[in-house]
């Protein structure tokens, strides 16, 4: 019975290992990317089938330089390389521009619209604030 509970630990203790060594690699590949521009990251889970992380690496225009993605069931899935939609604007993907991707990786897109999205009415929510709390001094 010992065995069985030091075996369970000790592949605990193998998996937060290796979820370690894998978020390291993404946030790698995250510092790579930014080097270009801004990255829309998106992501869709799957429970049963491989869940899907994106990323796009945006010019200031929204435009696609570069994309990967991380694709798999476990902690040894790898970034590659995704460029389908290098060149398009970012703002223009819906579900017809993605309609020939897979599942997964059409929904991980589509998140990162909808969160790029929401995050650039914060910034510009902010930058009014701002401006008009200027104004008032």
């Amino acid at each position: 019975m010992l065995w069985l509970i030091l075996l369970g630990a000790l592949m605990w203790i193998l998996q937060c290992v290796l979820g370690l060594l894998q978020f390291r690699r993404f946030n790698r590949h995250l510092k790579h990317l930014r080097s270009f521009g801004r990255v829309a990251i998106g992501r869709s889970k799957g429970r049963v089938v491989a869940g899907a992380v994106v990323l796009l690496c945006i010019d200031e225009n929204c435009n696609i330089i570069k994309g990967e993605k991380i694709e798999g069931l476990t902690i040894f899935a790898g970034v590659k390389s995704f460029d389908c939609l290098n060149g398009i604007n970012l703002l223009d993907l819906n579900e017809m521009v993605c309609a020939g991707l897979p599942k997964q990786t059409k929904k991980a897109v589509l998140q990162a619209v909808e969160d790029y999205k929401s995050f650039s009415q914060l910034e510009l929510e902010k930058k009014m604030m701002t401006t008009a709390n200027e104004l008032a001094d």
